[in-house]
């Protein structure tokens, strides 16, 4: 479960990074100091289940807070999330007063954040156009088990949080990194975010300053991007639904956790872009086209032949929780880069058409592949 509660690891988190130096360490607790003030300093408790554990965490949140000339609350909240990433949709609007909105944009703006989320897990999961009733399960598991913080001005503001606390790497005898099963669940709630940035980036693209609806094939290809038609309708309950002159959203990463690479942290829908994207909805409804298998491994062995225009690769993956194998044919330049990634020890994300009959070693047909940017390289971690 999601919480914002303050553990030994978050208070040792935040310090370090506000510039405090460790200088006593014991089994019960810590003792540190501001680097430059040597006649202030905190203990910071070891034990969160210690009867006194909270109101020694609330004189160092004060004490802290006086360094800071910060309001306590405000320390409190950034040390609660050091593990957290929070996603900020925001509704701004001539008809949003003191902090108020109307019931019909507040409604758009909530049903907005369930639904980004469950159709950003779908594409996590099987990039489609059109999921209609296949969303997959683990795509409403996983919206229902995210929180959401308290509203703020600015003008209206939805938190959503998600976990970002990732599992340690395992690895074989020879001290090759390997998948594991729980540290990989970890990772889940950090690639959805990252699916949900690199669609709604690519949707906004497709939307923004044109006068005319994308064609067919660019709607087609935003597929691969993670963009569906179900995407498409949550931010209409924003802008369309709820009449919303302006809908942005903004990815807060946790500052303990690494920050995914070359990903946007602010995208933004105003109300003229409503008919393109409800064309864009339209024409992915419509669509045919076959659903893409998602999978997040590292690789594992690599194959290329003299005189072959594509050489093999073996995936080490999840597939329903277990690790398996897939294997898969590259074009030449394609598979140069996976050797990058191989020699950086970096995982990588395969979409395609997966074979994994029961029986007989897995393969796939490939249809896009890159590198993981929404985590660190097994080296790095």
């Amino acid at each position: 479960m999601i919480t914002s509660e303050v553990g030994f690891d978050e208070l040792v988190s935040y310090l370090s990074r506000a510039g405090w130096t460790r200088t006593r360490t014991g089994t019960l607790a810590e003792l540190w100091q501001p680097t430059d003030d040597i006649s202030s300093s905190v203990l910071v408790p070891r034990a969160a289940d210690a009867t006194d554990f909270k109101r020694t965490v609330a004189i160092l949140t004060a004490e802290v807070a006086r360094q800071e000339q910060r309001p306590p609350e405000d320390v409190r909240r950034d040390i609660a999330r050091q593990f957290l990433d929070v996603t900020d949709l925001r509704a701004e609007d001539d008809d949003i007063d003191e902090g108020t909105i109307s019931l019909q944009a507040g409604l758009g703006l909530f049903n907005a954040a369930n639904h980004l989320m469950v159709s950003a897990a779908a594409a996590t999961i099987h990039r489609q156009g059109y999921y209609g009733t296949s969303i997959p399960k683990a795509a409403h598991a996983h919206a229902r088990r995210l929180r959401l913080g308290q509203t703020r001005q600015g003008s209206y503001v939805v938190p959503i949080i998600s976990n970002a606390r990732f599992g340690t790497t395992s690895r074989y005898e020879d001290g090759v990194p390997r998948l594991d099963v729980q540290s990989e669940d970890t990772y889940f709630d950090r690639r959805v975010l990252a699916t949900l940035s690199r669609s709604l980036e690519t949707l906004s693209e497709m939307a923004t300053n044109r006068d005319t609806t994308p064609s067919r094939s660019e709607v087609l290809d935003s597929v691969g991007e993670g963009v569906s038609s179900e995407l498409c309708a949550a931010v209409l309950e924003v802008i369309e639904k709820g009449k919303v002159d302006v809908f942005d959203i903004s990815f807060n990463w946790a500052p303990a956790s690494p920050v995914p690479a070359e990903l946007r942290s602010h995208v933004v829908f105003t109300q003229e872009t409503a008919s393109i994207v409800t064309e864009i909805r339209r024409e992915l409804k419509e669509s045919e086209e076959p659903s893409d298998t998602v999978l997040y491994g590292v690789i594992r062995r690599m194959s290329l032949k003299a005189n072959e225009e594509s050489g093999r690769v073996t995936l080490e993956t999840l597939i329903d929780g277990r690790r398996r194998s897939v294997s898969f044919d590259l074009d030449l330049a394609t598979y140069r880069r996976a050797a990058q990634y191989h020699g950086d020890r970096r995982r990588v994300v395969v979409t395609g058409t997966l074979d994994a009959s029961p029986g007989r070693p897995a393969s796939m047909d490939v249809r896009t592949f890159g590198p993981d940017t929404s985590v660190l390289t097994f080296d790095q971690i």
